[in-house]
């Protein structure tokens, strides 16, 4: 393995470094086979970052970026430990780029802990600016200052922490521009973004419409981003053990041409509208969105909405194992599931559960139903499929699910203080 720099030239030559370094190479496998690392605190790179949360680190961390970029095979930009003030984008526009922290994840449920001395977090200043960059975010990938596509590359490892923001400043937290390929994004936490237009991961389509495809996203906490949490626009994309938390939009959405989309143990929370929001009007048999094993809870619209806006387009989103609990906090038309537009949805295993009177956190009321659906001024919903599952509310099927196609099999229902198990619930039509 090389570096830019030789190992006894480093300024953090500690054991604790060659320890974090080893780390990385075990990350990446045999990537550093095919280029060079370049440590962000190496003296080379514009007197070299500091990561002690105060020094701007800004252009050091860009001067790393692009030497990396200059390899033939591409490179690592290694962050070893420390908090790193930055004062404008990071911007990564090469192929096979990889920004690499020394650890992962450093989070629980209740809180985004990620100013320790174990990991790197990237900690913009409260003078932070988009300056020059295509787009503002605190990490950001761009295929159009590259002038080409990009393809393979990543982040692992890395935090984004915005908490010396104040909420007039628009910046995401890590996000792409343009066609961004076979891309990664792993144990990584996004948190305390005030703005309400700033989104914690955010993909971004470029002037042409060029979006990213094929990436993968696993393994990360995006908290307290009132734009909201995770806007997929990618298609072919993994999405794996993602937690969104307390966001001021929707927790995920998948968007635009997102289909072929695989969501799987993820988790949206809190969010002041969905905890997931599926809208991605490509057409029947394309643009599929597959949804296993994920949960919501107490989000303030639905734990799930899922929406078209095109009468002529259906993109069917297949939900499994997903269970969907107190949502709705804002009261009714919202539920723990809301289809809305012509859409197909297929729900196999599924839960909903959604009680009565005031919410915990004594904000609004519980919606009614555990499912309804809405025509939202452009077609009622297509078809829905309800395979097994609970779904408990004061009333578990609304009256308005009218998709001219609609079977329930074997559903359990709780509503109006009694069981029942459902093959053509009241006011459902069979097939």
């Amino acid at each position: 393995m090389s570096d830019i720099i030789p190992s006894g030239d480093r300024a953090d030559s500690a054991a604790r470094h060659e320890a974090d370094h080893a780390n990385i190479a075990d990350t990446l496998g045999l990537l550093h086979q095919k280029g060079y690392i370049c440590n962000v605190k190496s003296p080379a790179f514009a007197g070299g970052a500091k990561g002690d949360g105060t020094t701007d680190d800004t252009a050091a961390i860009n001067a790393a970026i692009q030497v990396a970029q200059g390899f033939p095979n591409g490179g690592i930009v290694e962050f070893p430990y420390g908090v790193y003030a930055t004062s404008a984008p990071l911007v990564s526009a090469g192929n096979d780029i990889w920004l690499v922290g020394p650890h992962g994840l450093k989070a629980t449920m209740g809180g985004a802990g990620n100013s320790n001395d174990s990991s790197a977090t990237i900690k913009p200043l409260s003078t932070w600016a988009k300056r020059s960059a295509n787009q503002p975010a605190a990490i950001l990938v761009d295929a159009v200052a590259a002038g080409k596509n990009l393809s393979r590359g990543g982040i692992v490892n890395i935090n984004v922490n915005g908490g010396n923001l104040p909420p007039s400043t628009l910046m995401h937290g890590i996000a792409t521009y343009g066609h961004v390929g076979a891309w990664t994004l792993h144990d990584f936490i996004v948190a305390s973004i005030a703005n309400t237009s700033s989104v914690g991961v955010n993909q971004v389509a470029d002037s042409t419409g060029a979006e990213p495809q094929g990436n993968s996203i696993t393994r990360g906490l995006v908290q307290a981003t009132m734009g909201g949490g995770v806007i997929l626009s990618a298609g072919d994309a993994t999405i794996e053990h993602i937690h969104t938390q307390s966001t001021g939009g929707n927790g995920i959405s998948v968007t635009g041409r997102g289909g072929d989309t695989r969501l799987s143990h993820c988790r949206g929370d809190l969010a002041r509208m969905n905890g997931f929001y599926i809208n991605v009007p490509c057409g029947q048999y394309l643009g599929m969105v597959q949804l296993s094993n994920c949960s919501t809870q107490r989000n303030g619209s639905n734990g799930i909405e899922i929406a078209n806006s095109v009468v002529d387009r259906i993109s069917v989103v297949y939900c499994t194992g997903c269970v969907f609990q107190g949502d709705g906090t804002s009261g009714p038309p919202h539920s723990g599931i809301r289809l809305s537009g012509p859409v197909g949805a297929v729900f196999t295993g599924c839960g909903v559960h959604v009680n009565s009177g005031i919410p915990a956190d004594g904000r609004g009321t519980w919606p009614t139903y555990a499912i309804t659906t809405a025509a939202d001024s452009v077609a009622p919903p297509v078809f829905a499929d309800i395979r097994g599952g609970f779904y408990n509310a004061a009333a578990a099927f609304s009256n308005k699910i009218n998709a001219p196609l609609v079977s329930v099999v074997d559903a359990l229902e709780y509503h109006g203080g009694q069981w029942s198990v459902s093959g053509a619930p009241t006011r459902i039509t069979a097939l």
